[in-house]
């Protein structure tokens, strides 16, 4: 039992590490279902992460994992154990509703009345929430509503043209929008970012006819702050306007009001320089003082790496590194055809994605455009991250540690080398070299070929003796 709880933290610690380093969010998935039809009844249970599809997308059951959804219409009344991640043109989360974990969404139109424990991120061109979200709001669209019913139990972030802002905000508030309404309270401090009124109400008006926009946002408001009786404030408030509402402000809030300007266009745009500036004698010096944290930087990235691979993945990586070491001309050889069929893929891959995902959307009359480039282009975004990832960073780490490894068994004689001194020795000397001008390049280059040559070599090997 104790071994097994120490494995797993092994596991959480390690993930973690990488999700920060790489990708900054990373899932792990052992297995998914994907339920027929349209619905997930009230009586279904499915304890997996689910993908789920269709015209009007309705889940009236639980779902104790990662619900992936994507369709015209997604509509959330049961429970979802786990993340939600819902793509549509109308995304609905129902009074019933529960979502034990974050909801990412993209929508022209989103509802929120349930309950969310997590953050919320979501984007649209209208977001309506009246319900319960448990962390954060992240927002950034058009409009965004809150109703007077609508507790964010942490920090409410929004990026919009209109922000009407009822209910319960329980920490701070920071919100970029040209028109501002504040009927609730905010706990702690508001940041509140209007710009220039002038500016903004002369679209205004041409924005309230746009047929996209109209048809989910009931009203465009007009520029500027408004604050009702009901307004609270109880820190701090940093406003800036052209319009000065202090003093309205002032009569709601606990602490201080800092009113502030929006700095004009011709003020921001002055700031660059008309003229070269003559060379600075302490340029050397920066310039290898910066040369040097990238060294070090490099070398935390790939040691930390290799450090998690040999300590979760040893005999995987062990056989790249063996491939590698056996065969280095053969690996740089087939390092730069996986280099040069990706790269050619990624101006291919992109038009073909996009001819298919007319046909679909033509065959299908719409109703499969949203799994198309939302669950399919996302999935090969991420083929695309891993294999940049692969061919430019884990192949690096590869030849550094076969470089290690050579001077290890070459010059110091060791016939069975240290894999941890191996991977220092050689991640040190590779950074060193990489920082080299010109032939720094032509290593770090023959480094992404061999190492990325290394997979294939240990895919065929594995292929031959099976």
């Amino acid at each position: 039992m104790i071994n097994s709880i120490q494995k797993n933290r092994k596991w959480v610690i390690s993930l973690s590490l990488v999700m920060l380093m790489v990708l900054g969010i990373f899932g792990s998935v052992s297995a998914a279902e994907f339920p027929k039809g349209e619905t997930i009844p009230a009586s279904q249970t499915i304890d997996d992460d689910a993908f789920i599809s269709g015209d009007n997308v309705v889940i009236d059951g639980t779902v104790n994992g990662i619900l992936f959804a994507a369709g015209k219409t997604v509509t959330i009344n049961g429970t979802v154990n786990g993340d939600a991640i819902l793509m549509g043109e109308s995304v609905v989360v129902s009074d019933s509703a529960v979502i034990n974990g974050n909801l990412f969404t993209g929508a022209a139109e989103i509802i929120v009345n349930g309950s969310v424990t997590g953050s919320v991120f979501g984007g649209s061109s209208a977001m309506k929430a009246n319900g319960a979200i448990g962390r954060n709001l992240f927002y950034g669209g058009f409009s965004l509503t809150t109703g007077a019913n609508s507790t964010v139990a942490r920090d409410l972030y929004v990026g919009a043209y209109q922000s009407l802002l009822s209910g319960s905000i329980e920490r701070d508030l920071k919100a970029e929008s040209a028109a501002v309404e504040l009927n609730g309270s905010v706990g702690r401090n508001a940041v509140i970012n209007i710009g220039n009124v002038d500016e903004a109400t002369n679209s205004a008006e041409a924005m309230s006819y746009n047929p996209w926009i109209s048809k989910y946002v009931e009203e465009v408001k007009q520029p500027g702050l408004t604050i009702s009786d009901q307004a609270a404030i109880g820190g701090q408030v940093t406003y800036t306007s052209s319009v000065d509402n202090s003093a309205d402000l002032k009569a709601i809030t606990a602490g201080t009001v800092v009113y502030q300007t929006p700095v004009p266009y011709e003020t921001q745009t002055s700031a660059i320089p008309s003229q070269v500036k003559p060379f600075e004698k302490n340029m050397p010096a920066r310039f290898a003082w910066g040369a040097a944290l990238n060294v070090v930087r490099t070398f935390i990235k790939l040691f930390v790496l290799g450090a998690l691979a040999l300590w979760l993945l040893r005999k995987p990586f062990q056989k790249l590194a063996d491939a590698a070491y056996k065969q280095p001309i053969k690996a740089m050889g087939w390092g730069f055809v996986i280099i040069a069929v990706g790269v050619l893929a990624m101006f291919i891959v992109p038009l073909v994605f996009i001819m298919i995902g007319v046909l679909v959307g033509f065959l299908s009359l719409g109703s499969l455009l949203f799994v198309w480039f939302g669950l399919v282009g996302a999935t090969l975004s991420l083929a695309a991250l891993l294999f940049f990832f692969a061919a430019f960073t884990l192949s690096k780490l590869i030849a550094a540690f076969v470089f290690g490894e050579w001077l290890m068994k070459v010059l110091f004689k060791q016939s069975n080398a240290n894999v941890w001194l191996s991977l220092l020795v050689g991640v040190f000397l590779f950074v060193l070299i990489r920082a080299i001008p010109v032939f720094g390049w032509l290593v770090s280059l023959a480094a992404s070929l061999i190492g990325t040559g290394a997979f294939w070599l240990a895919f065929a090997n594995r292929k031959a003796q099976a």
